[in-house]
């Protein structure tokens, strides 16, 4: 799902409400299992062992975004990603995660480097 929109045309709220409905662990677990396809209900709910209420609220959440879409097989109810670019998103964010972690990595070694020739002296 492509879109041409310019960044300046969508609201900071909206995307802070983007970000909001993925600010849940078990949420980002759910994106994260759909990442490689169509997931049945019945294993999302036994893979995050959440209780079947808990985990209709966390769905219905990612529903009004839009991040997943229902579908039924067999009659199970199936959810998936709504498109590409969410799993892009999730991608993106773990590589930034692990800049992140890089960076505070080599402050605190700096730190630490720094630390001992204090007390060496």
């Amino acid at each position: 799902m492509k879109d041409d929109l310019p960044v300046a045309l969508v609201p900071s709220g909206v995307k802070a409400e983007l970000f909001k409905s993925m600010g849940h662990p078990a949420r980002i677990q759910v994106l994260e299992m759909l990442a490689d396809g169509p997931v049945a209900v019945s294993r999302l709910r036994d893979d995050t062992g959440l209780e079947p209420s808990n985990l209709s609220q966390h769905l219905g959440v990612l529903r009004r975004q839009r991040l997943i879409t229902p579908s039924r097989q067999d009659g199970r109810l199936f959810y998936e990603l709504s498109c590409p670019e969410v799993s892009s998103l999730l991608t993106a964010a773990h590589s930034l995660l692990g800049i992140v972690l890089q960076t505070t990595r080599l402050t605190l070694s700096a730190l630490d480097e720094s630390a001992r020739e204090t007390a060496v002296r």
